[in-house]
């Protein structure tokens, strides 16, 4: 029969609290009472243990702190280089851009492009979410004409 190893669980707490500068006054406080970037610090800190091979992240930097979004961000950045696959989910389409190897952009259900955020405009991908595809996208469809 499994028990609960709190000794364990305790020691793992406190080393994700300090690896992650998690501030908190207790490990021993209730996740509710810490701010919204220590309690995704938490979440990361849960999520990036061990070497999982993919992390789907949705909306991880809504409603932190410059300081907060940008600590979320290298976190995530440095699981990728260590060859973890991110599929992050998010609308603020700047973030999307500064972070991303590739962005695919889906409009009910379908998708419009999968673009390399170093080659497309906010415009192009702004097209894309109002339902439009993406030239590259189309043309490998079939279904686009070139604009003469």
């Amino acid at each position: 029969r499994n028990r609960i190893n709190w000794p364990f669980i305790r020691k793992h707490t406190q080393e994700n609290v300090k690896r992650f500068d998690v501030r908190t006054t207790s490990i021993d406080a209730p996740v509710s009472s810490l701010s919204g970037g220590n309690q995704q610090k938490l979440i990361l800190a849960r999520e990036l243990h061990g070497e999982p091979v993919i992390i789907t992240a949705m909306h991880a930097t809504r409603g932190l702190d410059v300081g907060a979004v940008e600590y979320v961000h290298k976190r995530i950045i440095e699981a990728r280089d260590k060859g973890t696959a991110i599929l992050y989910i998010s609308t603020e389409l700047e973030e999307l851009i500064n972070i991303s190897d590739r962005i695919a952009v889906m409009c009910r259900g379908e998708i419009m492009g999968v673009v390399d955020p170093r080659d497309v405009s906010i415009e192009e991908i702004g097209m894309m979410m109002a339902g439009h595809k993406h030239e590259q996208t189309a043309a490998a469809e079939g279904n686009y004409e070139h604009k003469k």
